[in-house]
């Protein structure tokens, strides 16, 4: 059996380019994925016993995407839809959808089940029983379907920023254009007899670095910059990047945290929404305490994220598994000027140290 997702020429649309194209399939909870396309990859996405084939070219009118099963099994029986996603002639995001479509509704399907079972030599009689039973079980599976990890959940709205894993940012328009934002921050470079600056094994290879004698520790952010969904974030306990010039999402309370730089020549660097000073970063963060961390709240899961820790435990997700993580700066001896103020994740400062504590969900 075949489904196949592309441009109608008599039907109206605002996109002038897609980036992304999905088959989805109606379930308990929401819609799960069964194939999907992407712009910036080569591979296309299938789940299931299906295969697909895809493409998404400068010409809306050559875009598709194609799924076909060779056997009858769950994946068969359902309601279907289309799903873009995309911008229109002035860049602005757009999302369109098909109209549902139900597969029961088509013949089809049971002209596919006689095919399978003429090729293993049933009689007609034995056919007609099989196809009942066949269609009898599909429909009492469906019910316990379950959502796909990388489901059709978007990530919250409002202005906002993550600290980068060494697996990359988020794969959600919400991200585009922010993924590339770090702060490279010089550390204390002297002799010192606090803890040297370390981190757990899911940061970048790279976030510790030296030069001619001089230390830095690198934080990488994936920020939210432009609104690609209007839904507020569940209520949890648990800390993200504040953006400057920007609010807090709805629900969260404002604070910072200050790293005090090199003293002696300091080397610092900057490039993103979340610090104020390139040699002394004031790191300023979205907190909420709304809702017990053993709850588990919903958050899209088909990539890994960090969000720090707030109230000594790490908040539950959905579908995710989650374990404790850390990053710690060694910052300047002399006159230090590390300081927290209002709301902000929970750290530790034994002497002239900021120990940041995260929780890694993958």
């Amino acid at each position: 059996m075949t489904l196949r997702c592309d441009r109608n020429p008599d039907v109206q649309t605002e996109m002038a380019e897609i980036s992304r194209i999905r088959i989805l399939k109606q379930s308990t909870s929401g819609w799960d994925l069964v194939a999907e396309k992407r712009d910036n990859e080569d591979t296309t996405t299938v789940s299931g016993t299906a295969s697909a084939s895809a493409s998404i070219t400068s010409d809306i009118s050559n875009v598709f995407l194609q799924v076909i099963w060779d056997k009858v099994d769950d994946d068969n029986f359902g309601v279907f839809k289309c799903y873009a996603m995309g911008f229109d002639a002035k860049a602005n995001p757009v999302t369109e959808s098909s109209t549902e479509v139900d597969i029961h509704e088509f013949h089809n399907v049971i002209g596919h089940v006689v095919d399978i079972s003429n090729k293993a030599h049933r009689t007609m009689g034995d056919l007609k029983n099989s196809t009942v039973n066949e269609i009898s079980k599909l429909k009492k599976t469906l019910k316990k379907v379950s959502t796909f990890l990388d489901s059709l959940i978007l990530w919250p709205g409002g202005h906002y920023g993550l600290l980068k894993p060494k697996t990359g940012c988020p794969v959600d328009l919400a991200f585009y254009g922010g993924t590339h934002k770090f702060h490279k921050i010089h550390t204390e470079s002297q002799s010192s007899s606090d803890p040297s600056n370390s981190h757990s094994s899911v940061f970048p290879d790279n976030t510790i670095s030296s030069e001619g004698g001089n230390k830095f520790f690198t934080m990488e952010f994936c920020e939210v910059t432009r609104q690609f969904n209007p839904s507020s974030w569940p209520q949890g306990s648990f800390c993200i990047h504040k953006l400057l010039h920007q609010s807090c999402p709805t629900g969260f309370d404002e604070g910072y945290v200050n790293v005090d730089g090199e003293d002696t020549d300091n080397a610092g660097e900057a490039r993103n929404n979340v610090a104020l000073y390139a040699s002394n970063p004031r790191l300023y963060f979205c907190c909420q305490n709304s809702g017990s961390a053993s709850d588990p709240i919903q958050l899209p899961t088909g990539s890994a994220f960090l969000l720090y820790r707030f109230g000594g435990e790490c908040q539950s997700v959905q579908g995710m598994s989650v374990s404790e993580e850390f990053i710690q700066i060694n910052t300047e001896d002399s006159s230090n000027n590390d300081r927290v103020s209002g709301s902000h994740p929970d750290v530790d400062r034994p002497g002239s140290v900021i120990k940041f504590h995260l929780c890694y969900y993958k």
